[in-house]
């Protein structure tokens, strides 16, 4: 019999959420007082889904414009043979970082796949970083590494999260740029760009899968879920990665703590899978492996356009980048054949 969440997991878990909607209730009342420039400012209502991950029948399905206003991202610093550069997207008054990461000694010519990667609510872009281990990976299988950063260490899915989804940020947009940013650099390939994202930056990584077919090659999902129970209008491969039992994102779509984060209930992950590998036009029912003890990978074939789906899920009720029994960054960077 599977055992229950640990309860110093819960507790931790609590604690995250509260901070979060406390966050979101200090937000609002500052919103409320009024605007930067002292007028009054509408009083928030999350219900309704944003239109910044509408279906991609309302959203831009281009690629960004890779080229257009080169970005000089300076040289950064140099640790263990891995460039770290920061960049930023102008959002209000603000202005929105994100992190570069890149093998320090890319030739001239050599262009590089780009793995863009969200992090989870209440988690920082910089702590993301160092979830696994990113830089040694860079530095090894020779790829650039881009770690945006959500609102307030969240992003607008939807129906999940606060408190960007509350305040209705355009996170899609922000995205968006920063593709359009990292684009204009001489090391790296447009055309091999993937993306995946843990807990909330999973939920956020099918929202965006979904508004942008063709702008990733492929997605990964962590420990996440397909919250607005969308598909995209093409082929688009997938990797769900998820443990079972997770006492936060559900893997059976049972009610948890953070259900009170979402206006939509979390699906069941399997069910989730099995949909979008129907809409990416794969043939039947999935092959079902045990590669090690407890981690079963379930893969779809026949997909259309060559897509790839599959779900793979390891033990165990921790809601966290997953590195034993199953290390999640080489399963990740695998599926994105970046690493072989």
């Amino acid at each position: 019999m599977a055992r229950g969440p640990d309860r110093g997991v819960l507790i931790a878990a609590a604690a995250g959420f509260v901070a979060a909607l406390v966050l979101v209730a200090a937000v609002v009342v500052l919103r409320a007082r009024g605007g930067p420039d002292g007028s009054a400012t509408a009083e928030l209502d999350p219900a309704p889904v944003p239109s910044t991950v509408a279906p991609s029948s309302t959203a831009p399905t281009t690629r960004p414009a890779g080229g257009a206003g080169q970005v000089d991202f300076g040289p950064g610093r140099v640790e263990a043979g891995v460039r770290t550069q920061t960049g930023s997207v102008p959002d209000g008054i603000v202005q929105r970082p994100f992190t570069v990461l890149s093998p320090a000694d890319v030739a001239p010519g050599e262009q590089l796949p780009v793995v863009v990667v969200l992090h989870g609510l209440t988690v920082d872009s910089d702590t993301m970083s160092r979830a696994a281990d990113w830089r040694g990976a860079v530095a090894r299988d020779r790829f650039v590494a881009v770690f945006p950063q959500g609102v307030f260490d969240s992003w607008n899915a939807g129906p999940c999260c606060p408190p960007a989804s509350a305040l209705g940020s355009d996170d899609l947009g922000y995205l968006d740029e920063v593709v359009r940013q990292v684009d204009t650099r001489a090391d790296v390939d447009p055309g091999r760009r993937y993306l995946t994202g843990f807990s909330n930056g999973g939920v956020m990584s099918y929202a965006v899968a979904c508004a942008r077919p063709g702008v990733y090659a492929a997605v990964a999902p962590m420990a996440g879920s397909n919250l607005a129970d969308c598909t995209p209008e093409e082929p688009v491969s997938l990797l769900h990665v998820h443990g079972d039992p997770d006492p936060v994102v559900p893997y059976d779509g049972r009610p948890t703590l953070s259900q009170i984060l979402s206006s939509a209930p979390f699906p069941r992950v399997p069910d989730s899978v099995a949909e979008w590998a129907r809409a990416s036009g794969c043939a039947g029912a999935p092959e079902r492996v045990e590669e090690t003890p407890g981690v079963v990978r379930q893969v779809w074939s026949g997909c259309g356009e060559g897509a790839r789906v599959e779900l793979l899920t390891h033990p165990g009720n921790q809601h966290r980048w997953p590195n034993a029994p199953l290390d999640g960054l080489d399963a990740v960077l695998r599926f994105f054949d970046v690493r072989r």
